[in-house]
């Protein structure tokens, strides 16, 4: 079967992409904007590029209209971020994160917040214990090349 991504719209193309790739890990992205608000927001597409260094990837789109969302806004203005591996014991607290928060109120209060202990907020846990995973992570410096 052949699909034609061209052809397709985009909320089509997610809904196939996203039945193709499974198992598919869900990150909680942890993030702060100019404020000091801390954002939480899950992400279904993330993975590991490399490890010598230790490359992390995420895909954010942007929100209908096109403007960026909270968590691109303040990894661009922070440079800084923190992503929490989801596992079934944590999805319905990592739920309560995806509803569309106005930019000035935090999604930690729906999650249980321990500090991180590299970055200027929280990392995030279940009711009883840590986040099986996190990592705290810091966007490279880019190229003109790359043009990003």
């Amino acid at each position: 079967m052949e699909f034609d991504f061209s052809t397709m719209a985009p909320s089509q193309c997610y809904k196939l992409l996203v039945s193709v790739v499974v198992p598919r890990p869900i990150a909680l992205v942890t993030s702060l904007n100019e404020a000091g608000v801390v954002n939480a927001a899950p992400f279904s597409f993330f993975n590991l590029m490399g490890d010598d260094p230790p490359i992390l990837i995420l895909s954010i789109e942007r929100k209908p209209g096109g403007a960026a969302k909270d968590t691109a806004h303040n990894i661009a203005l922070q440079r800084e971020f923190v992503v929490n591996l989801v596992d079934e014991a944590t999805a319905e607290r990592m739920h309560a994160c995806s509803r569309d928060f106005p930019s000035d109120e935090s999604e930690a209060a729906a999650v249980a917040s321990p500090p991180c202990l590299q970055r200027r907020w929280p990392r995030h846990a279940s009711l009883s214990r840590p986040w099986r995973w996190s990592a705290s992570c810091t966007k490279p410096s880019t190229s003109a090349r790359s043009g990003s």
